[in-house]
């Protein structure tokens, strides 16, 4: 338990500002209220009793961007980043980095439509501070979901957080991932959902997660039936796009229905940034890149290294 003669809810707001938000020390005193001797005060309690925790990474014990080179001439895709170290266990900083200088080297202009997916990988990212400022890029979910009791499959929150932290203009899907017959029908005329097909068609950027096979899966979105006989077997997934080994897209009851971009759509997309940090998902990385789903991946070591290895 965490223990302090300081407040604990003002330590947790001073490092939260500084540590998670990335402001400087002078902003969190303004922030707060207090002088900046004091933020530096509670930030070195906040480190001593646990509240937060500094990890010196060890020096790469591999050629990074030789493994990059290795895992693009196997993948046969655009670009390969690898991040340092297991990145599951740095919460996918190393992730968020890279994808964050990536963006910045895209030099998205006013306008310009950035599409974000779902998924654990996405929503941890999204809360990172390293991400680029975005000012008048349109960000705008992939799938609906406003029915999700799990938070990493509300893309509608993720698109928001990624919002707020890069100063974009964040677009939304008012309507469930898969809408009853019905409603699909009503939302074909609906004008707030014809804007954002009309984004999905013009989008320059999608950074999206890549599934795991379906087998495997711990979680799955509500809207993915858990024991489908046309889905067992499945590599993974971009986008609930399923696909098998060899690449072919897989259909499930209602994937007709999906509140999503068509295939054509996200494979016209010029830049598609997959994040992966997972061994388990080398087969469906491996896959994905058969589908023509991504054109950059952004992973790290173990998962670089398992994708050669089962290759």
């Amino acid at each position: 338990m965490l223990e302090s003669s300081i407040d604990l809810q003002l330590l947790h707001r001073a490092a939260t500002a500084y540590y998670t938000d990335g402001l400087r020390q002078a902003q969190v005193a303004e922030r707060l209220g207090i002088s900046r001797p004091t933020v530096s005060k509670l930030l070195a309690e906040a480190r001593r009793i646990g509240m937060v925790r500094i990890e010196v990474l060890d020096p790469p014990s591999v050629d990074l961007a030789e493994l990059a080179s290795q895992v693009r001439a196997l993948l046969g895709i655009d670009k390969v980043l690898i991040a340092p170290g297991d990145q599951r266990a740095r919460d996918y900083r190393g992730l968020a980095d890279l994808l964050g200088e990536e963006l910045h080297d895209l030099n998205l202009r006013r306008g310009d439509v950035l599409l974000i997916s779902s998924g654990t990988t996405t929503h941890a990212v999204s809360r990172i501070p390293s991400l680029p400022e975005l000012p008048g890029v349109v960000v705008a979910p992939t799938i609906g979901g406003q029915q999700e009791p799990d938070p990493t499959f509300q893309t509608n929150e993720i698109v928001r957080t990624f919002a707020d932290r890069t100063g974009a203009q964040p677009q939304f899907i008012f309507a469930p991932a898969l809408p009853s017959p019905s409603l699909w029908a009503s939302l074909q005329a609906d004008p707030s959902f014809q804007e954002i097909t009309e984004l999905w068609a013009r989008a320059r950027v999608l950074v999206t997660g890549i599934g795991a096979p379906y087998d495997d899966r711990a979680a799955m979105t509500s809207v993915v039936p858990r024991e489908d006989p046309g889905l067992q077997g499945s590599a993974g997934d971009v986008c609930l796009y399923f696909y098998d080994e060899t690449g072919r897209t897989l259909d499930f009851p209602g994937s007709d229905r999906l509140l999503r971009p068509t295939l054509a759509q996200l494979r016209a997309i010029p830049s598609t940034i997959a994040l992966a940090a997972d061994v388990d998902k080398a087969v469906s990385i491996r896959a994905g890149a058969r589908a023509n789903l991504f054109t950059t991946l952004i992973a790290d070591v173990p998962t670089a290294e398992a994708i050669l290895v089962t290759a």
